[in-house]
């Protein structure tokens, strides 16, 4: 009899694609996925840490598995994500209910870090930033998501270290996967019924695969998605305006799939503000970027991200966002 899984997801695209990914790692030790979280032999949390008080809501859904498991045996309960990676052992300590925390970066470890603690029965911790070892271990296991609409993470990690984001420390530095792996697995994507393909990075545009005399970008993946005759759309998110290069912007123009819709954080309307952001942009190129895609496609539509409320923020800095 196969045991049973529940995986309860927060946060971004990409902790979907882990999740999904996790499953079908842990299927090869036995486990079967359930809807059903209180009839679960292992409970996953995969945990978002940019949101205020994603730890709280950790130790909040924790409780309610306590509480739902009081009269009948404990699951195994698995706190993954960015949550885990940035408290690592101290969840452990505050929370003995937790028995395994794993950090994005170790899911290809995930397999034995459960055998061992059925074997030992002791707490486990893996935190270590192992990208190109995880990447390896994936690319082996196939891809078996057969939604119509369907992730799929081109990039990991991000070097910009924006003064107000965790995500250098949670995910690690950027880290691309080869061109060729991602290429076969939309294959299988396409094959599984996708027809949209949606490619995840935390900063997905800084995309840069080199090998030997080649490099790749992420205007090449996308001109080779263009050629799969079953894939109807492509999309990518999330991209920082540093790395909009004229070569991504052109794909608008050559690419029949590709939607014409961006979602370009900007952050703040005021150069001060940028620059005290450590954002490395001005107003001045976000805006330069909305005209060469507006010039190319006068119906392309974008979505940003604005922070409000800055430490240092003037209300003349205000004003300049609201321009």
């Amino acid at each position: 009899m196969s045991k049973k899984v529940f995986i309860k997801t927060f946060g971004c695209q990409m902790n979907e694609y882990d999740s999904n990914r996790i499953y079908e790692s842990i299927s090869k030790i036995g486990y079967e996925k359930t809807d059903e979280f209180n009839q679960a032999d292992c409970y996953i949390l995969n945990t978002c840490h940019i949101r205020d008080k994603a730890k709280e809501k950790v130790y909040h859904e924790i409780g309610r598995v306590k509480k739902s498991f009081k009269s009948k045996e404990k699951p195994i309960v698995i706190v993954a994500g960015c949550v885990a990676q940035a408290e690592n052992n101290e969840m452990i300590k505050r929370e003995p209910y937790i028995d395994i925390v794993i950090g994005p970066q170790a899911y290809h470890k995930i397999n034995n870090t459960i055998l061992n603690h059925l074997k030992k029965n002791e707490k486990e911790e893996e935190t270590d930033f192992d990208t190109l070892l995880k990447f390896d271990y994936f690319d082996k296991i196939k891809n078996n998501n057969s939604k119509i609409s369907s992730f799929l993470t081109i990039q990991e990690g991000c070097d910009k270290f924006c003064k107000f984001c965790v995500v250098p420390y949670t995910r690690g530095p950027e880290y691309s996967r080869s061109f060729y792996k991602i290429v076969d697995e939309a294959k299988q994507l396409i094959k599984n019924g996708t027809k949209e393909i949606t490619l995840l990075g935390q900063n997905v545009n800084a995309y840069l695969y080199e090998e030997k005399n080649k490099s790749f970008r992420l205007s090449d993946l996308i001109m080779v998605l263009e050629e799969f005759s079953e894939l109807k759309r492509i999309r990518y998110t999330t991209s920082h305006p540093i790395d909009m290069t004229d070569d991504l912007i052109q794909c608008y123009a050559k690419s029949k799939k590709l939607v014409p819709f961006i979602h370009l954080p900007v952050q703040s309307g005021s150069n001060k503000i940028l620059e005290m952001m450590n954002r490395k942009h001005t107003v001045e190129n976000y805006l330069s970027i909305y005209e060469k895609l507006k010039k190319i496609n006068s119906q392309i539509e974008f979505s940003s991200d604005f922070i409000i409320g800055y430490p240092g923020e003037t209300e003349e800095d205000f004003e300049d966002t609201m321009k």
